[in-house]
């Protein structure tokens, strides 16, 4: 008698049925046959596909018997790849010491949408903010919509809970008249230039990750090519901009331009970091920030972020420039000018003022 052949692990096939629908099979390391109907033969073969590449790379997990926290350790070994590694360090500091400590003896196919509900709750009455909250609704999210791809679940739960909500409020910035005395302040000092860039927008680790080369005093320009970033474990580390957006060149206005010439024409060196400590390390985010606060106090100004001079700089080319706002988005590299309107302009007094007294010249 002849024996049936033993199906390899990763082998499928796809076949339409007589109903119309077609299905796709295939053999998990088990030995176990997974099947997968749909009425679109496309669905079908995408899941197949992706099937046999998570059981090629030994990455197929089984549902009825995995905990969330071990599939959460898979998920982030097969993304981490694909995200950067501040939200690398983020994500994991989030499920190690939040999501996986809740809800992580859970398996799979035991978790509920209340179960996730009561946790959001749970770490809003614990004191965490709603944005971090809705930042690990966004982690489970994800996960679980991999989940659903790999075949391990039917559905995402997540997609039936509410996280909690999101108020948006005005972003802390100074006025015109404030703006111009913290630059007076700081005229002269080692961190001017780098001040000088914060109010055309740039973010603090596009300031500190720019390369001598990057700067063009010719054509009176800055190339943004790479961002420097504090990761635990690992120190000060050189990575590409956040989106391709970010990857952007800016004509320099005198006010930038000529301080930044001068500083690089007193540098010694041709290469490398164009701001650096005294002993020619690369300028660490912290020792930025202290500056800007001391700075801020010495000049007797209200109390804001350095990230908020970002936001300053976004708001003065929209609200008081009148620069267009697909003209501002390229100069701060965003993805779209409607995120440059939606997250950093807003009404100001002084703004308030000026329409006002437009109105009365109009309605006289």
């Amino acid at each position: 008698m002849r024996m049936a052949k033993r199906r390899s692990s990763g082998e499928g096939s796809i076949y339409r049925r007589d109903d119309g629908l077609w299905v796709a099979q295939v053999y998990l390391p088990s030995g176990k046959k997974k099947v997968k109907h749909s009425k679109s033969q496309k669905v079908v073969r995408d899941w197949l596909q992706e099937q046999k590449e998570a059981i090629s790379k030994g990455a197929y997990i089984d549902a009825k018997e995995i905990a969330l926290q071990d599939f959460l350790e898979q998920y982030m070994a097969s993304a981490s790849s694909s995200l950067r590694p501040k939200t690398v360090e983020s994500y994991t500091y989030l499920i190690r010491n939040h999501i996986v400590p809740e809800l992580g003896s859970y398996r799979l196919t035991q978790l509920r949408p209340d179960m996730i509900q009561a946790f959001y709750t749970a770490k809003v009455s614990a004191g965490l903010s709603n944005r971090t909250v809705r930042y690990m609704h966004a982690i489970l999210h994800k996960a679980l919509e991999q989940a659903m791809k790999w075949g391990l679940v039917i559905r995402n739960v997540t997609d039936l809970v509410d996280p909690p909500s999101l108020s948006r409020s005005p972003q802390a910035t100074w006025n015109t008249e404030q703006a111009k005395r913290f630059l007076e302040q700081v005229k002269g000092s080692r961190c001017y230039p780098m001040y000088c860039l914060a109010f055309i927008g740039l973010r603090e680790g596009e300031i500190l990750g720019l390369q001598v080369e990057d700067f063009d005093p010719i054509a009176h320009t800055i190339s943004i090519r790479h961002a420097l970033e504090y990761l635990i474990g690992k120190g000060l580390v050189l990575t590409e901009p956040k989106t391709e957006s970010g990857k952007r060149t800016i004509k320099l206005p005198d006010f930038v331009y000529i301080p930044l010439k001068e500083h690089r024409d007193g540098l010694e060196r041709k290469q490398g970091f164009l701001f650096t400590t005294g002993n020619g390390t690369p300028f660490s985010p912290r020792n930025l920030f202290r500056d800007f606060k001391e700075q801020t106090r010495t000049a007797g100004l209200p109390d804001i972020r350095f990230h908020d001079l970002r936001h300053q700089a976004v708001s003065f080319m929209i609200n008081v420039l009148k620069i267009p706002p697909s003209v501002a988005q390229s100069i701060v590299g965003h993805a779209s000018p409607l995120l440059t309107l939606g997250v950093y302009t807003h009404t100001s007094t002084e703004i308030q003022m000026d329409a006002a007294e437009r109105m009365g010249e109009l309605f006289p």
